[in-house]
């Protein structure tokens, strides 16, 4: 039976392709994924890593999904073979550009769609390529390269031969690093007639990768805010997510909170019934069922606006690692002119006219959230909001306090989990004020700073040398730092780290842990709620007089809700 909420799709590599002879043996094997998966469509892969598929064969493969009532694709991953790391095809060369016009001419001659995998960018430094580039860095160079190629061979290619081609460009996960390597959502979102989100994170410790979880939602997001309704879906693999099961099931689950609209599982050959992945499509499927139970149920997605310009660099994946401390955000492109919570980290310091636009935010009542390397980016410009300056020294800390009265005083010693290096912050007393700050010997350094500015706030957040030490603060001090972005929801999470925290625009929201363990967690309620629901169970909860209602929270799992104002 379909899906209400979402389309499903399977890619098959063009070894999957190739390898499909036997047909009815086909069809059993096969039956693996569709005894679980509902598979709407399939991307059949003319073209990787040299080898190719030839017409003939996937006018085969093609007609025989087609007659099992699934619909089909095409898709080319542009890299070559051999090489060091990932080789890329280099658009210098005829021979590659070539490549690339056979591929997508065999997708048009066969398909009304196509899809280019997320190899398509450049990381080539050979001899034509750096004579090519001439006086331009890599960037701007890679960047001209590749939309070059783009509109004068992949669109030009495709719309001669078919001018009803939908082509979907699939961007990767890994956002803060496209304009290095020719990613340029915001003009490629422009050529291309539609975009396609990679939302794999598998192991956030043990891959070369290193991506918090939170971010398969969030690029899900941002890249939907890159081309508002042409992003087509979100894509995720079994790779390197043996270790725990519930780590690739978390790649659907935020893919789909992220309200991706079709959701492809790579690959073909990795979920068939042979092999080291053979439970996840089984485990997939019924997370799939257990979405689209509540799925219809979720509003629009919303949180703080996280302002990213599209060629920013610096603080990479910190918005993730806030979001594994129970953050929610709507990351945007542009500045977020309208909204009242703002936050920028120190890719957003590349905004020539940022001043001026946090100034008028703040005027108008709003409050803006920046990081300390936002701070440190920025330099003497940040005068404009406080003389607050970002040294080169650091502090190691793992006691914290906190405030009864604005910052008046500091209160209590409460534990981290691990000692935690942070920059040391020069600003002025009784100027600003200190919400939470971390003791080290015979003294003690902010972690939470806020002044008045206007008729709204500036908030300055410390940010450890390592992102991930975020994680180690106590939910004393993320209490503070997650009150600042969500004072506009009818609900604040009280808790430590690693619950994850989903909002939608009809007071629903997620609660999801990636603790090890049950923990409780509390939630503090705006005064004009009435009732609190949890969807799926339909039981109702009473608020004590604080406000507030503790829940255990298992591991992995989610808890959705509802609130009545």
């Amino acid at each position: 039976m379909k899906y209400k909420n979402f389309t499903t799709a399977v890619y098959c590599t063009v070894s999957d392709v190739n390898n499909i002879r036997d047909l009815e043996a086909f069809d059993k094997d096969f039956a693996h994924i569709t005894d679980h998966v509902n598979v709407d469509k399939v991307y059949l892969e003319y073209y990787r890593s040299d080898q190719w598929c030839t017409k003939e064969h996937m006018l085969d493969v093609k007609d025989f999904f087609n007659k099992k009532g699934i619909k089909t694709s095409g898709g080319i991953t542009t890299c070559g073979s051999g090489g060091e790391g990932f080789a890329s095809f280099c658009y210098s060369k005829d021979e590659d550009r070539e490549k690339l016009r056979k591929a997508v001419q065999l997708c048009a001659e066969t398909f009304d769609e196509l899809i280019l995998d997320d190899f398509y960018f450049t990381n080539c430094r050979c001899e034509a390529c750096i004579k090519a580039k001439g006086d331009k860095t890599w960037s701007e160079f890679r960047l001209s390269q590749k939309l070059d190629a783009s509109k004068n061979i992949i669109m030009k290619t495709a719309k001669d031969i078919n001018p009803n081609m939908n082509v979907i460009i699939k961007y990767p996960q890994w956002f803060e690093y496209y304009n290095e390597t020719g990613y340029d959502p915001v003009n490629e979102a422009k050529v291309f007639d539609s975009i396609y989100t990679g939302t794999e994170t598998r192991n956030p410790k043990y891959s070369q990768q290193h991506l918090p979880k939170y971010l398969g939602y969030f690029v899900m997001r941002y890249l939907e805010n890159a081309a508002p309704g042409r992003n087509l879906g979100g894509w995720f693999d079994p790779f390197d997510c043996n270790y725990n099961l519930s780590s690739y099931l978390e790649q659907g689950y935020l893919t789909l909170f992220g309200k991706a609209k079709e959701v492809t599982l790579f690959c073909l050959g990795a979920l068939r019934k042979q092999g080291p992945w053979r439970l996840m499509a089984p485990a997939i499927g019924e997370m799939f069922k257990e979405c689209d139970e509540y799925l219809d149920k979720l509003g629009n997605p919303i949180g703080a606006a996280a302002y990213r310009p599209a060629r920013a660099r610096g603080e990479n994946d910190l918005h993730s690692y806030l979001g594994m401390c129970g953050i929610p955000f709507e990351p945007c492109f542009e500045y977020p002119a309208d909204a009242k919570t703002v936050f920028l980290s120190e890719g957003a310091a590349a905004d020539k006219d940022i001043v001026s636009k946090m100034n008028q935010t703040m005027l108008n009542g709003g409050d803006c959230i920046v990081t300390s390397g936002f701070v440190k980016k920025l330099g003497d410009a940040f005068g404009q909001f406080a003389n607050i300056k970002v040294t080169d020294r650091k502090a190691i800390v793992k006691e914290y306090a906190g405030t009864r009265d604005n910052g008046i005083n500091i209160f209590g010693s409460v534990p981290g989990k691990e000692p935690v290096m942070i920059p040391q912050i020069d600003y002025c007393t009784n100027d600003i004020w200190e919400l939470a700050g971390g003791y080290a010997s015979f003294n003690n350094f902010p972690i939470v700073l806020r002044s008045v500015y206007g008729k709204g706030h500036i908030c300055i957040i410390t940010i450890p040398d390592n992102y991930g030490d975020l994680l180690n603060l106590p939910a004393a001090v993320l209490n503070v730092i997650r009150g600042l972005f969500t004072k506009e929801l009818p609900v604040k999470l009280l808790a430590e780290s690693q619950i994850q925290f989903f909002a939608y625009d009809n007071n629903t929201f997620i609660l999801r842990s990636d603790l090890e363990y049950t923990e409780s967690v509390t939630l503090e309620f705006a005064e004009n709620v009435k009732n609190v629901k949890e969807l799926r169970s339909g039981r109702e909860f009473k608020i004590n007089d604080q406000r507030q209602l503790t829940i255990p929270l298992m591991p992995m799992m989610n808890m959705l809700f509802q609130v009545e104002t």
